[in-house]
């Protein structure tokens, strides 16, 4: 598969499926592929959306990124919760300028943020990643309040980021197009990146919308800082991928428990999650 991958225009690929997936005219194309997304992914749960009939959708794009209700989660009281729903991948410590996509397998943090500064205030911290599945609510929300001091697009290659990438594609994280938003908090820093994929058609970032949208490189709020609260929206996937929230060192130990979150279990957004001191 992954032969294959590297022989096909995996971005004009991806772009093409997104544009795809906002159709919205003929109306019977766009309800068509809604239904059969829907079909292939019947874990979708509408119940929890603002929207509960696929009927309200106005494409595939529009179905995919659908708003829940607010009282389909419940945030935290902790100081750090899931930014998004989906299934904890690899976490651990930032040693040494890297963390690690898979086992066995490190990739670095300064390649990953395309900041160097900012990856070297990291070390000593923690990360973990979380891949979202096709079912999954595709918003990302910040995971622990505090105040955005800058973002950053970062272009990239397209490749998907199922098990068999993740195992046999070494850096994919760091070679994908990405968007990172830096959080400062009392307690120390957080940076969420989400991560594009094969298929994703784009990131919207909430702070700055244009931002991977004809913007690249770094953003920076109007008066240097944008204030935010925990499970306040940071972006969403237009098509799905994964997020890698980074801690540093100081807000590692604010956010510490009994362990690292554990690879293959669910996490909904808003559950408290915590790192080892």
């Amino acid at each position: 598969m992954i032969i294959l991958l590297k022989l096909l225009p995996r971005v004009f690929l991806s772009r093409l499926f997104g544009r795809v997936s906002r159709v919205r005219k003929p109306r019977l194309l766009a309800r068509a592929s809604i239904r059969l997304f829907h079909a292939g992914f019947p874990r979708i749960d509408l119940a929890e959306a603002k929207r509960t009939r696929r009927s309200d959708y106005e494409s595939l794009q529009d179905f995919f990124t659908r708003e829940i209700r607010i009282d389909a989660r419940t945030v935290a009281d902790s100081l750090l919760v899931s930014p998004c729903d989906g299934v904890f991948g690899q976490s651990g410590e930032i040693r040494q300028g890297t963390i690690l996509q898979a086992k066995g397998i490190p990739y670095s943090v300064a390649d990953f943020l395309q900041d160097r500064e900012l990856a070297a205030s990291l070390e000593g911290g923690a990360f973990c990643t979380i891949y979202l599945a096709p079912w999954n609510y595709h918003r990302v929300h910040h995971a622990i309040g505090g105040e955005i001091v800058q973002a950053r697009h970062v272009p990239g290659d397209l490749w998907p980021v199922n098990k068999g990438a993740v195992e046999g594609i070494p850096g994919v994280f760091a070679k994908n197009e990405r968007s990172s938003v830096s959080v400062r908090t009392p307690h120390g820093t957080a940076v969420a990146v989400m991560v594009g994929a094969y298929n994703v058609g784009s990131i919207r970032l909430a702070a700055d919308k244009d931002l991977g949208h004809g913007t690249t490189g770094t953003w920076i709020p109007q008066g240097g800082s944008l204030a935010v609260a925990k499970a306040d929206q940071l972006g969403v996937f237009e098509l799905g991928s994964t997020v890698v929230l980074l801690l540093d060192k100081d807000l590692r130990a604010a956010c510490a428990g009994d362990a690292f979150p554990e690879p293959g279990r669910s996490v909904r957004m808003g559950e408290a999650i915590s790192f080892r001191a």
